[in-house]
């Protein structure tokens, strides 16, 4: 009796994990749909729970497509979720696409993600934020993060850096260029910071930091090269006075 009550066990233990290795990632969504928010929309859902893809993900007016995940099992061993997501296509600018190593741990929630990358145009970055003035741009945003911590109110820690290789403006006489900009991703207090690196060619000097309640701010000051067009010489004259060194501030 004893030695079949055993066997019934193992066979217990081998169809629960035999059953949730081959779930149907669709099943799962199925299964925990009310509880997901409902500005959130997917796509197709194919795959197990364990490697599977959305054909599309929406939420808001963010759109990604070509959701891939792939989870390790052996980590639950360890007390913890790890596995790495794809989306997009890296090739199309129109798209937002992106990769990275996660791991979450099941007792703390903390979360770290690593050797994570992210691109998207600048059009859709200034969709997110409210400028002081209206502006027509037009480029590539990429974000490199070598690691992350999460924290309150958004991390414990952060390596990485964002840059714009070109960005175009449209003015009264057509598109010109702007130059690089780029900036350094640092973790201050829990909020996200990033410090721009001043060698550009608006001379933007600034710091940017994402606080609680999603609070975006920008502060710095501009001071655009010789060699760029009048109009945005004219334009920055707008942003308030300039100091005694001809730098107009940059308050968001």
């Amino acid at each position: 009796m004893k030695k079949t009550l055993s066997l019934l066990i193992i066979f217990l233990l081998a169809f629960i994990i035999f059953s949730a290795f081959t779930m149907p990632a669709a099943v799962l969504l199925q299964v925990f749909k009310g509880q997901l928010p409902a500005n959130l929309q997917l796509g197709a859902v194919n795959g197990s729970v364990w490697h599977g893809q959305v054909s599309g993900v929406r939420f808001n007016n963010i759109q990604l497509n070509q959701v891939k995940w792939e989870l390790e099992p052996s980590s639950l061993l360890l007390g913890e979720l790890a596995g790495n997501v794809q989306f997009g296509n890296a090739r199309d600018k129109n798209e937002i696409s992106g990769k990275a190593n996660f791991s979450s741990n099941l007792v703390s929630k903390s979360v770290t993600v690593n050797n994570a990358s992210l691109r998207f145009s600048v059009e859709q970055a200034m969709d997110q934020v409210t400028l002081p003035l209206p502006v027509d741009a037009k480029g590539r945003v990429i974000v490199n993060v070598k690691e992350y911590q999460s924290g309150a109110p958004y991390c414990e820690g952060l390596n990485g850096e964002i840059s714009s290789p070109n960005i175009d403006v449209k003015g009264m006489n057509g598109w010109f260029s702007i130059g690089d900009l780029s900036g350094q991703l640092d973790c201050k207090s829990g909020d996200i910071a990033v410090v721009v690196d001043p060698e550009n060619r608006l001379g933007l000097q600034a710091d940017a930091t994402l606080a609680a309640n999603f609070q975006f701010r920008v502060s710095g000051n501009v001071k655009p090269d010789a060699s760029l067009p009048k109009e945005v010489h004219d334009a920055v004259k707008f942003l308030g006075r300039p100091d005694g060194e001809g730098r107009y501030p940059v308050n968001l």
